[in-house]
């Protein structure tokens, strides 16, 4: 049972007049904020409203980490310079069909290290209108072989200035991350592997990207230290799975266990067309993901529009603050999601009866929930 992935179609529907998303806006991008800087002062004076909360946000972001997080995350961002991402295009053009392009593309980002790959159209309503987040590289200068300097074509430089990308097709990688490491999603160790599988999807990304101009095409990669686009809603777009209550990627095989980079580019391919997997059905009878979240920042009620896009709307601020008194990060929703289960035997008959036989869908949380009973969890103290 399958359907064609087209841009704004499926989990990431779009249903009104649809507004960009500016990286400023987000929860990340407000916490790096420093007090008093010029780039605080500037957002705040036309969001006084978020002041008060994006800098307690700030406070917990910039305190210091421990070494679970500081040894995985911190190197990444030498994997952000705007000619690590992108740079310049060999001028020896390689020529190929679609399809054998986009097989190329998949058997070689498997072989970096890609768990899952699809391939859609780039929906520009996924695209950032402005940068908000650091690192900043306004200031910049070329220091060969370091640094080769900034790519004439990249744009989303400095906090506040536009971001284009306007590549006809993107690559969506998933990485699953290991969750005998995760646990329930709670210990401080939660760090390590979270930051582990984002440093590998940085530089299977960045890696694949690179593939792409030397065969003579332009592309850049968009992971955790250097996004231009939304990538969750991407792997929608490029068949990987649905948009699931939890904000997260839902895959069939793996669930909401992964995290995700992408590549975007003008290399020739063929998009995917994705599963229906049945998931908005689903996680409108699951609430585990919501019922277990100790920070009550997973709604338990219908959907909303936001946007223009009509889905689940997390509160991101409840979320980031859970994070930032817990000390670390947390991945109790993927953990507890019926989907996120070892990739087994059982596991995909599971799946295939709560796809195909919607009836029992019911039945299989049921069992589910005795089984795997979601843990109901006092609210963090903000």
């Amino acid at each position: 049972m399958k359907r064609k992935v087209t841009s704004g179609h499926s989990t990431c529907e779009i249903v009104g007049p649809h507004e960009r998303v500016d990286e400023r806006e987000t929860v990340f991008a407000r916490a790096c904020l420093d007090e008093g800087s010029v780039p605080e002062k500037t957002y705040h004076a036309s969001h006084p409203d978020t002041r008060d909360i994006d800098l307690k946000m700030g406070k917990f972001y910039h305190r210091d980490t421990n070494a679970y997080f500081k040894s995985v995350f911190a190197p990444v961002a030498a994997l952000a310079l705007p000619d690590v991402v992108d740079g310049p295009v060999s001028p020896n053009r390689v020529t190929a069909s679609g399809t054998e392009f986009t097989a190329l593309v998949k058997r070689v980002a498997g072989y970096l290290g890609a768990d899952m790959v699809g391939v859609g159209l780039l929906n520009q309503a996924w695209v950032y209108t402005h940068r908000g987040r650091y690192p900043y590289f306004g200031d910049y200068r070329a220091n060969p072989p370091l640094f080769s300097g900034v790519p004439p074509h990249y744009t989303g430089l400095s906090w506040g200035d536009p971001i284009e990308v306007k590549h006809k097709y993107v690559i969506a990688l998933g990485f699953v991350q290991d969750r005998r490491s995760l646990g329930d999603g709670t210990a401080k160790q939660t760090d390590f592997e979270v930051g582990r599988v984002y440093a590998r999807s940085a530089l299977a990304s960045v890696q694949l990207a690179r593939f792409a101009r030397e065969l003579g095409y332009s592309a850049r990669a968009h992971h955790l230290r250097n996004y231009g686009i939304m990538v969750v809603p991407a792997a929608v777009d490029s068949g990987l799975g649905e948009l699931g209550r939890c904000g997260y990627l839902v895959t069939r095989k793996y669930g909401a266990n992964l995290r995700i980079a992408c590549v975007t580019t003008d290399l020739p391919l063929e998009p995917d067309e994705g599963p229906d997997l049945g998931m908005q059905d689903f996680c409108s009878k699951c609430l585990k993901c919501a019922l277990a979240c100790p920070a009550g920042a997973i709604p338990l009620g219908g959907k909303v529009v936001v946007r223009g896009v009509r889905k689940w709307e997390i509160d991101r601020e409840k979320c980031f603050l859970y994070w930032g008194a817990k000390g670390h990060s947390c991945a109790i929703c993927q953990m507890v999601c019926p989907w996120s289960k070892p990739d087994t035997f059982i596991h995909a008959a599971v799946s295939g009866i709560a796809i195909h036989l919607p009836i029992l869908r019911r039945m299989i949380l049921w069992v589910d929930s005795l089984l795997f009973p979601p843990p109901h969890r006092p609210a963090a103290e903000h």
